[in-house]
């Protein structure tokens, strides 16, 4: 190697000249001054070192081959290969969220920044002996009057009773408050209004033959990420009341996709968010498939029902058992869109730039010593799709808990890839303020991560370790700083 001969040359050259003064020193007999000791043993070395190097330089460029300017330019372009292209990227066009501690980003911000965010004893919910259990309780879920509107819509729709417990209740009372504020988002497009006149005067009769067609807006996707313990059915209405308050709020039902098949979301898991961002991404590069999508994920654990099951399962959390599960409740969304549809909808949001997912050989619920790369791998496979290096990350966001394991998995893969970080003021973990609550939990942490890229302006890493075996990790960048593909 180059700087091993280096080395080995200037330890050649001092051995050489201190070797030779000492000799000279002891064969005249005398104590050199201090000025000697200087010349021979620091000025000496260095100027024959300058010497070699500078006649290296000189021979070198003596015996080079004269080349034309144009060739040498064309070995340098040859030198130096052009990056490739970004994937295709998402704009994040608006986010929104229902939080035990935020009615809003900012809110809930706010209250982390502060260090507001933490979970209280519950004044409703007690555990085998008559304790209140600590809990993230929505201050207000709306249960009641959500009830009330849904089955008179129901029985309008001559639909069939869901049989929602009362979690189940208050998870769609959050769930509908976040579609009502992203879907009014999608309304802004510029499309819309002209089309709807146009429909509306097509329908009455009011169009000219030779009026020229309006542009259709984009056809949005409303994708649902419900907890797994909820049954078809009960999926399957919530959709369909989702659909219903996203076309109340004015976004036209016909521009509203199908809902997926069960076998899909099966193939997927219901509450898989990571999956789900991932497969967005991949049909996003698709030209001639405006992209627009509703992601919202809603759960609540603040049920009697709820608290009982974690009881029974041994995973809720106590005094005696303090890596236990704490119900929480809530819901969290992202408006995602394409370049162009995201400038038609005037949005100025972050970029998903890439999300990549892994799954652990093994429970972090069980496993004693963790060795799993999962996690580390999903944040260097994001990283180098997005064309960073892990010391541009101006933050990390993730749904990580307090649970020690989860606490623990998670600095030990950001102090390894981003170490830089101040874990107290760059890394917000959502979890551990919002309880126990499936995907809400990363969708929230994504939503912070939007609102802080844009206030550094640099990117954001958003981590999900929560799950007992999926990981995931995702790379948001501000929309001024994200090149295009």
């Amino acid at each position: 190697m180059v700087w091993l001969r280096n080395v080995a040359l200037a330890a050649a050259t001092f051995g050489a000249s201190w070797g030779g003064a000492i000799w000279f020193w002891r064969e005249t007999n005398r104590m050199p001054a201090s000025g000697e000791l200087v010349l021979y043993l620091l000025v000496l070395p260095v100027a024959l070192l300058s010497a070699l190097w500078l006649g290296r330089k000189v021979w070198t460029r003596a015996t080079l081959p004269a080349a034309p300017a144009a060739a040498g330019a064309a070995n340098a372009a040859t030198e130096i290969p052009a990056a490739p292209p970004l994937p295709a990227a998402l704009t994040i066009a608006a986010t929104a969220v229902r939080a035990p501690h935020g009615e809003s980003v900012a809110e809930l911000r706010a209250a982390l920044s502060e260090h507001r965010a933490r979970p209280q004893l519950d004044s409703e919910l007690y555990d085998d002996d008559g304790y209140p259990i600590l809990s993230a309780r929505l201050t207000e879920a709306g249960d009641a009057a959500l009830r009330e509107e849904l089955e008179q819509w129901r029985h309008r729709q001559q639909l069939d009773d869901p049989r929602f417990d009362q979690a189940q209740w208050r998870a769609l009372a959050a769930a509908s408050a976040v579609v009502a504020d992203l879907a009014a988002e999608a309304t802004l497009h510029e499309d819309l209004e002209p089309w709807l006149e146009q429909q509306q005067a097509r329908q009455q009769n009011r169009l000219p033959p030779d009026a020229p067609a309006a542009r259709t807006p984009p056809t949005l996707q409303l994708l649902a990420l419900w907890p797994q313990a909820w049954q078809p059915a009960q999926r399957d209405l919530a959709w369909q009341w989702l659909r219903h308050l996203a076309t109340q709020t004015g976004w036209p039902q016909t521009l509203i996709a199908p809902a997926a098949p069960l076998q899909q979301q099966q193939e997927r898991q219901d509450d898989d968010a990571g999956a789900l961002l991932a497969q967005l991404l991949q049909r996003a590069g698709n030209p001639q498939q405006p992209s627009l999508a509703l992601v919202i994920a809603a759960d609540s654990h603040l049920s009697d029902a709820a608290v009982n099951r974690l009881l029974n399962q041994q995973t809720l959390y106590t005094a005696a058992h303090p890596q236990g599960h704490i119900p929480g409740e809530g819901a969290a969304g992202l408006l995602l869109a394409d370049a162009n549809v995201a400038q038609q909808i005037g949005a100025t949001g972050s970029v998903l730039q890439a999300v990549h997912i892994g799954r652990r050989s093994a429970s972090a619920d069980t496993v004693k010593r963790d060795t799993d790369t999962c996690l580390s791998s999903a944040i260097a496979d994001v990283l180098k799709a997005a064309q960073l290096d892990g010391a541009a990350i101006e933050l990390v966001t993730a749904d990580t808990g307090h649970r020690t394991s989860r606490v623990t998995e998670l600095m030990h893969v950001v102090t390894a890839a981003a170490p830089q970080l101040d874990p107290g003021a760059d890394v917000i973990s959502v979890g551990a303020s919002s309880g126990s609550c499936g995907a809400v939990s990363w969708l929230t942490a994504l939503a912070i991560a939007d609102a802080e890229a844009q206030q550094r302006g640099g990117p954001a890493l958003s981590i999900s370790n929560e799950d007992p075996y999926r990981r995931c990790a995702a790379l948001i960048r501000p929309a001024q700083a994200a090149p295009t593909a």
